[in-house]
């Protein structure tokens, strides 16, 4: 797989921003990245009367000069946490944000793009959790994104790496990311399987049930461990690895209490990138993933 070598951080600012640049500056370290420092400027009214954009001395919603405060923002953001990186700074214009940030990412051939999430509260907490999923979902991109603010080690911040998979031999693009990351981290990557009790998943060949043998958890369990170590063996050789197969009516709930018990620094998870009405229809565990998880959780398409 390719290295993460452009890396593309979209700013909303607010509190959120540190956190973003703190796993960016370790990505350019790690792989003599260069940083893409983007903020969307807006162009509708009311997001230029934000009191990030100093309306009130531009005489109200003035997109010129929304677009010079973002650069001094911006400027400063990568003095104080870029520091000695390669950083460019980029402005973009656009009344929805998520397209700013898919088309900057297409321009500057991003590897990883780094966003975060975890604004205290309010109106700002839901535009940048949902500017964050969107992006999650759409973009073709790997996206990291950080739900909390945490001290970021410099040298190993991904130390217990969790990887979620379905067992489809498709959808197994998150352990090549697992892979690299844990081979610079001496990480452990913890590969683990949910089996959810409804007898339509339980159906799937892969957990080998027999005819009149219907709802047989212990062969499923079984069949899923064997899948599993299979899957290691063939993605995962000389890397450190532990294997978990869990059965649930509630696969999120259970992939979030295994991600709190192991204290994992980093989720990796394959996302679809379904959208319209299957999305609402469907969901996204991906997404209820940036939504609730502590760790970072690194999303990348099948």
């Amino acid at each position: 797989m390719d290295t993460f070598r452009n890396l593309l951080v979209p700013v909303y600012f607010d509190e959120t921003s540190p956190a973003a640049l703190q796993y960016a500056a370790y990505f350019a370290r790690r792989y003599s990245g260069r940083i893409f420092l983007l903020h969307v400027v807006p162009t509708d009214e009311l997001h230029l009367l934000r009191g990030v954009y100093h309306p009130e001395r531009s005489g109200g919603a003035n997109e010129e000069y929304a677009e010079g405060v973002a650069r001094q923002i911006l400027e400063q953001l990568a003095r104080e946490h870029l520091g000695g990186l390669s950083t460019e700074i980029v402005l973009r214009h656009g009344a929805d944000p998520a397209a700013g940030i898919l088309a900057e990412e297409e321009r500057c051939a991003a590897d990883l793009v780094i966003m975060a999430t975890h604004a205290r509260g309010g109106l700002t907490r839901l535009v940048v959790r949902s500017l964050a999923e969107q992006v999650a979902r759409e973009s073709r991109r790997p996206v990291f994104v950080a739900q909390r603010a945490v001290e970021v080690s410099p040298d190993r911040p991904f130390r217990k790496i969790l990887c979620p998979i379905d067992l489809d031999t498709k959808h197994l693009s998150s352990l090549e990311y697992a892979r690299a990351l844990a081979e610079g981290n001496d990480a452990t990557v913890h590969l683990l399987h949910v089996i959810p009790t409804s007898e339509i998943f339980l159906s799937r060949p892969v957990y080998k049930q027999q005819p009149g043998d219907e709802g047989n958890f212990v062969r499923a369990e079984n069949a899923a461990r064997d899948a599993l170590a299979d899957i290691a063996r063939a993605k995962l050789a000389g890397v450190k690895h532990e294997l978990a197969v869990h059965v649930s009516p509630d696969p999120v709930k259970t992939i979030l209490e295994v991600e709190r018990d192991l204290k994992a620094d980093l989720m990796i998870m394959v996302t679809q990138g379904l959208t319209g009405l299957i999305h609402l229809v469907v969901g996204s565990v991906t997404e209820r993933m940036i939504r609730k998880a502590y760790c970072p959780v690194l999303s990348v398409h099948a």
